[in-house]
């Protein structure tokens, strides 16, 4: 999770945890009408990193380096969060949706998407969606900037999800996303002064670009009571960059369990990745690879309301980027604390 790229699977602690039930494309249900969900809550973060900026909601990070050689620097900071996603399903079984994706909100990068999915008899559900900048992802105009403050610039991302979920009758699930990726002012390289980045140099590091992922995910329900689920899921992704030292491959590999009982639920994941890129990073003479890591645990615990629609929900996440260069290291701690509401028909 860079001003290259958020790369870090940094997860936002309680949509983490929401996303981790979220991750299979649920049924269109069978009643008609207006539903949706509305998660509010409050997260202290801390960081260890030279390249994270954040979003509208989150700023970290440190706006001024000295070498593009040193060792991420910590800052922490306390913060809202906040989702929900809002539903409209017709009498000829069509639900239209419209809000924040739980999945992209493991991320600081979220989107907004406008979709609709639909039952398909014994084959499944499918799902497309319009993906749109949602909370405002920003990053470093300059990212490698030296000795003076870097100046934060919007990332906007536009793109198109499939998913497909009990395929064919199964436990699978598939889904294909792509986006288009652009940066409103992109100037990685200019700022270097302890060594010479030219032209060629700065087109290296150019960020704007596409990506495209496949992923592919299994659910057992296990136990007398069918209420362990373990997921695990597999992505990958194809980044196609301006920038040859910024596009590559990446893979994501999670595992999610999640216990159900009537009066709690508990959800964990846990997360193994890498990146490998196309070419080497100019300013250091070699591809800036990575290795990731994040676990994550939540606990939602329904609150006694005479509704039954209030959950309270709170979360723990420990995650790292180890890239082969030290610059670009990254490691979150986040704990966060709030309430869910579900509204509409049942």
């Amino acid at each position: 999770m860079s001003g290259v790229r958020p790369r870090l699977v940094f997860v936002a602690a309680l949509a983490a945890a929401v996303s981790a039930p979220a991750l299979a494309v649920d049924p269109v249900p069978a009643t008609p009408g207006w539903r949706g969900f509305v998660v509010v809550a409050a997260g202290s973060t801390d960081v260890r990193s030279n390249v994270v900026v954040g979003n509208s909601l989150i700023e970290v990070g440190d706006p001024v380096i000295g070498s593009i050689n040193q060792r991420p620097s910590s800052d922490d900071t306390f913060h809202p969060l906040a989702t929900g996603e809002l539903s409209y399903t017709t009498a000829g079984g069509w639900q239209f949706f419209l809000g924040n994706s739980l999945e992209d909100l493991v991320t600081l990068d979220a989107v907004t998407q406008f979709g609709v999915r639909t039952n398909v008899g014994g084959a499944g559900t499918i799902e497309v969606a319009a993906l749109a900048s949602g909370i405002q992802t920003k990053a470093w105009e300059d990212p490698y900037a030296e000795g003076v403050r870097r100046e934060e610039t919007d990332r906007d991302a536009t793109g198109v999800r499939l998913q497909w979920g009990r395929f064919m009758g199964s436990a699978f699930q598939l889904g294909l996303t792509f986006r288009d990726l652009s940066f409103d002012t992109e100037r990685s390289g200019q700022g270097v002064v302890s060594v010479a980045c030219d032209a060629a140099c700065q087109a290296a590091l150019r960020r704007d670009g596409t990506q495209a992922s496949i992923d592919v995910s299994y659910l057992y329900r296990l136990g007398a009571g069918r209420n362990h689920l373990l997921r695990p899921f597999i992505r990958y992704t194809v980044d196609d960059r301006d920038g040859g030292a910024i596009a590559g491959d990446s893979y994501r590999l999670q595992l999610s369990y999640v216990y159900l009982t009537s009066a709690y639920t508990v959800a964990t994941n846990v997360i193994l990745g890498g990146t490998s890129r196309d070419e080497p990073n100019p300013l250091y003479g070699r591809r800036i690879d990575s290795d990731r890591f994040a676990l994550d645990t939540t606990l939602f615990y329904r609150l006694p309301t005479a509704s039954g629609r209030w959950q309270a929900v709170g979360s723990v996440l420990w995650g790292e980027d180890d890239s082969d260069v030290n610059f670009h290291d990254t490691r979150v701690f986040m704990v966060s604390l709030g309430a869910l509401y579900r509204f509409g028909a049942r």
